[in-house]
């Protein structure tokens, strides 16, 4: 019976241990939920848009094929153009890499080439994007430029739809915004007047491009 009891408590211990291991790395994935296989679905989806919009870029169809597959979250975009061993998509894993890495130069820059979309969508998803997203070279720098210069040819909407946003998420646009590995020092002129257009998203860029500041000054 005692040697009974003894197998089961190995056992047990065991699975446990399996379930502790598994736990630690969600955590170093940070809760990544796209599998392998989905991504490369994702990245094989997103490489037959892109043949078709290059071949014909102003071919509204193509467009909007490119942007259904285009990334919603920065999450994605990041485990499909990102880094697999480097901050910000966590710690290395040999078992997984990257599927568009090397794409990232050429799919990044002509998703804001895009000018058949319905403003506010197209608006919106940059947002989604754009929150919880940290600057990074290459793919993630390639979008943070696009983001930058629709957000100045287009500030008005994108103050309208951050204010639908809670103040966490439109707080998060902006550090994006900002960050970089040389921060600005003074609040950009086109950022200015948003003091007289929005009272209460200034003080949100404001604490972001401060937070950002210190952030790389650490």
């Amino acid at each position: 019976m005692k040697l009974i009891i003894t197998i089961g408590l190995s056992i047990c211990q065991m699975f446990s241990s399996c379930s502790a291991n598994t736990t630690h790395k969600s955590i170093v994935n940070r809760g990544m939920t796209e599998t392998q296989p989905d991504l490369k679905e994702k990245a094989t989806q997103l490489k037959k848009a892109y043949q078709k919009l290059s071949s014909s870029p102003y071919t509204i169809k193509y467009q909007q094929e490119y942007f259904d597959a285009f990334p919603n979250s920065f999450e994605l975009f990041n485990h499909l153009f990102g880094y697999t061993d480097k901050e910000p998509l966590g710690e290395p894993n040999n078992d997984f890499n990257s599927p568009l890495k090397n794409e990232a130069e050429l799919f990044v820059p002509i998703f804001f080439t895009l000018n058949g979309i319905e403003r506010t969508k197209y608006c919106n998803r940059i947002i989604d994007v754009s929150i919880n997203a940290r600057w990074y070279a290459d793919g993630v720098n390639y979008f943070q430029h696009g983001m930058q210069e629709k957000v100045k040819t287009d500030l008005s909407l994108f103050l309208e739809l951050l204010s639908k946003r809670s103040e966490k998420e439109a707080k998060n646009f902006w550090y994006f915004y900002f960050d970089s590995p040389h921060p600005i020092k003074e609040m950009p002129e086109e950022l200015q007047k948003v003091k007289e257009i929005d009272s209460k998203m200034f003080p949100l860029i404001e604490l972001a491009l401060k937070e950002v500041q210190q952030a790389w000054k650490e």
